[in-house]
């Protein structure tokens, strides 16, 4: 047994000095606030749930920082929620900002919110389909999960239109995710 998790652990760092995980622009770095609460996820969690801000998108950084502050308030302030309810969103730059975060139960899907990682995509997606920087840094952002051991390796991907009534993530954006490892229509 020590030896099998020797060998995922230094898999595990060798794949993050050759394969890299994405940069992620902290909370801090785009301006976003404290948590008012925090509530933690027991890891790995089991479900990756794909949504959009139905929101304009945003092409640099200074634009997306600005945005997610605006869409913090209004988690915070007019939703009632402890954060913004996003674990990560990726924005029209191809970057990713962290919301939650890691560990952290988000408020983006009730009832699936402390078995999930979240992740958005600022923007409508119903008719246009986010750029291949944003798709490539969503993807590259779940394996960068499973190689921290914060995704389950079997997880299984869903849009969040399959757990509830909503666009979300958006028809085109949707149809992309399909062809993505772990996708599924039914958890």
């Amino acid at each position: 047994m020590k030896v099998s998790l020797v060998i995922l652990v230094i898999s595990a760092e060798i794949a993050l000095v050759f394969g890299g995980c994405p940069k992620i622009i902290s909370k801090n770095d785009w301006g976003g606030a404290e948590a008012v609460r925090i509530e933690y996820a027991i890891k790995p969690v089991k479900y990756v749930i794909i949504h959009h801000t139905s929101t304009p998108t945003c092409t640099t950084e200074s634009d997306c920082a600005r945005r997610l502050v605006n869409m913090q308030s209004y988690h915070i302030d007019d939703k009632n929620f402890d954060d913004i309810g996003y674990n990560f969103i990726i924005g029209g730059d191809g970057e990713i900002y962290e919301g939650a975060g890691w560990h952290k139960v988000g408020a983006h899907t009730l009832k699936w919110n402390s078995k999930s990682v979240g992740i958005a995509f600022m923007g409508d997606y119903q008719s246009t389909t986010p750029t291949a920087k944003q798709l490539e840094a969503g993807q590259n952002l779940i394996q960068c999960g499973q190689i921290y051991l914060k995704i389950d390796g079997q997880y299984k991907l869903l849009g969040a239109r399959s757990l509830r009534p909503t666009d979300s993530p958006g028809t085109m954006l949707f149809r992309k995710i399909q062809s993505w490892r772990g996708f599924t229509r039914n958890p």
